[in-house]
This record gives structure tokens, C-alpha cells and sequence, in this order.
């Protein structure tokens, strides 16, 4: 067995493609020179995500609308060409979130790019996108992809709230769950930020529950998109013990970590917690739809 560098960004992204792909580069090459064999990006990094103070139907909802029409790339396009060049010279896989155009500029999705030094590997579109209304259309497919160090799953940000998602990933192999985010916080206040505490929850319980590899890269601007919203950061990489093993606050920058991904995962299965393999103990013949007449009432049979 041999060990695997993952590293993830927490990225001040702004709306300025051509200054966020330097960034981008700059962190593969920071990444790279850490042993980096995996770097994750930011949610729709490319661009900057949305601001979503506008009501519907208003002209800063509809100029927002109009960036994104021209600003948007298709998968492979120009960005994801300059990453792919980059991660052949480095030698290293990255995903990056960027507003994807499709069917021919008329759709765009919140989608992230898997390339690798072959190229471009796969596209993820994000599946539970209705916090991303009305701005981008939900993507369908939730495929996983082939590594030489891991079976790979793409997420984006609200996604991660959907255990039942992750799930499904690692029943069909993945080992590795990658999230490209851009979870705001809760106010300004780190300290009283509910929202912040629930993504670094949720990235603990999933990695947990599935005893599988997780790995976030989070925003980390202020109040760059509206005056309400601040970015958590917290970029991270959480192991199949539920543990977090790298962690990055609200300042930019890079986590690192190194493992034998495979050999950590069989003892988080064989040794800790009991020696329990919570997907080989699933009943899932017990999971089925609640319907009425799965409840029994009180006093009735």
C-alpha cells in the first residue's frame, strides 16, 4: 500500500475569472510542491458564487443572472484546459466549482470539473440546487470516478446535508468523497455562527457513518458578494474515523494531509468502533418508504 497527499484551499474568491484561475494555479503549485497527489477548489470558484440578497424579479437579481450567462464555461472549456495543462505539469488531480454552460448557453449549472494529468476525468452537477434558485438548474447524475490512489464522489456544498447522497456514493465504491463549497456563515461572529458549526458536523458525521475519506474547500471572503454574508473557511479533511485530521479557519490557505488512504479505511472497519462495518451491518431491506401504515398508534393494533 502506498500513501496519498490530500490537500484542500480555503479561496477569497471574487467575481473575476481571470484573477480566481491565477489563484487557482498558484494554489495547485503551492499544493504541488507539498506532495500535493489532490488539490479541491471552492463551489463555482471560476466566477464567485451568488449573491442571493436580491428578490426575484429585481434588476440586481437580473444582472447577476446576465454574469453568469456570460461569464459561464462550458466542461472542457478555456479554464478547465489551463487547469488540465497545469495538473499535467504537476502531476496532480483537482476539482474545481465554476458556473457551467450547457445545452448550448442555455442552462447553466453549479458544477465542478474532476481533471487529473490525463485530462479531464468527469463533471458533477449539483443535485440538491434549490438554494441556488434561480440562478442554476439541478444536475441529475451523481457519477464516481477512477483514480490510482481512490474511487472518487463529487459533492457541492448543500449536498452534504443529504446523508442518505453521500451513501450512495460509497455503496458504490467510493472511498473518497470530495466537497467544493461556499457555506456562509451566520452573521459575522464566528463564535455564534450555527451554520459554520453545522457544515463542520455534517462533514464529521458523514465521514463517520460511511467510515470513508471526506475532504472540503470553503470560500473564506467578507462580505465580498453582500454586506450580510462572510464565508466560514473551515476547508478540511475529515478521515473514515470521523476525525479531522486537517483544518483551516477563516484565512486563506491550504490543508494537508498524507495517508495510506485504503489501509486507514480497513481499520477504521476492522479495529475502531468495536471493529463495526456500518455499510456491511446496513438492513436496508428495513429502510423502506413511510407510509401510514408504518406507524402503529397508541391503543391500536
Amino acid at each position: 500500500m502506498s500513501e496519498t497527499t490530500l490537500a484542500a484551499a480555503n479561496v477569497a474568491i471574487v467575481h473575476n475569472k481571470a484573477r480566481n484561475l491565477r489563484r487557482f494555479i498558484e494554489l495547485m503549485e503551492e499544493a504541488a510542491a507539498q506532495g500535493a497527489d489532490l488539490l479541491v477548489l471552492p463551489e463555482v470558484g471560476l466566477q464567485g458564487y451568488a449573491d442571493f440578497a436580491f428578490a426575484l424579479g429585481d434588476k440586481g437579481a437580473a444582472e447577476q443572472k446576465q454574469y453568469y450567462f456570460r461569464e459561464a464555461e462550458t466542461i472542457p472549456g478555456p479554464a478547465t484546459e489551463v487547469i488540465a495543462a497545469a495538473a499535467r505539469r504537476l502531476n496532480m488531480y483537482v476539482q474545481v466549482g465554476l458556473a457551467e454552460s450547457a445545452l448550448h448557453g442555455n442552462v447553466i449549472y453549479n458544477s465542478v470539473a474532476f481533471i487529473g494529468p490525463e485530462g479531464l476525468v468527469g463533471t458533477y452537477r449539483k443535485v440538491h440546487s434549490h438554494c441556488d434558485y434561480p440562478y442554476f438548474s439541478p444536475g441529475e447524475d451523481a457519477p464516481v470516478f477512477e483514480t490510482p490512489f481512490a474511487r472518487i464522489g463529487s459533492i457541492i456544498c448543500y449536498d452534504m446535508c443529504f446523508p442518505e447522497f453521500l451513501r450512495s456514493y460509497y455503496l458504490r465504491g467510493a472511498e473518497l468523497i470530495l466537497n467544493s463549497t461556499a457555506w456562509p456563515m451566520g452573521g459575522h461572529d464566528r463564535a455564534q455562527d450555527y451554520p459554520g458549526w453545522a457544515m463542520d458536523l455534517s462533514a464529521k458525521a458523514n465521514a463517520f457513518f460511511n467510515q470513508a475519506w471526506l475532504v472540503i474547500s470553503n470560500h473564506c471572503e467578507k462580505g465580498a458578494y453582500s454586506q450580510n454574508v462572510d464565508y466560514y473557511g473551515g476547508s478540511q479533511i475529515v478521515d473514515p474515523y470521523g476525525k479531522v485530521v486537517a483544518y483551516r479557519g477563516e484565512d486563506e490557505g491550504l490543508v494537508i494531509h498524507r495517508a495510506d488512504l485504503r489501509a486507514v479505511q480497513l481499520k477504521s472497519r476492522t479495529e475502531a468502533f468495536y471493529g463495526m462495518n456500518l455499510l456491511q451491518d446496513r438492513r436496508p431491506e428495513h429502510y423502506g418508504p413511510v407510509t401510514d401504515q408504518s406507524y402503529r398508534r397508541i391503543g391500536r393494533p
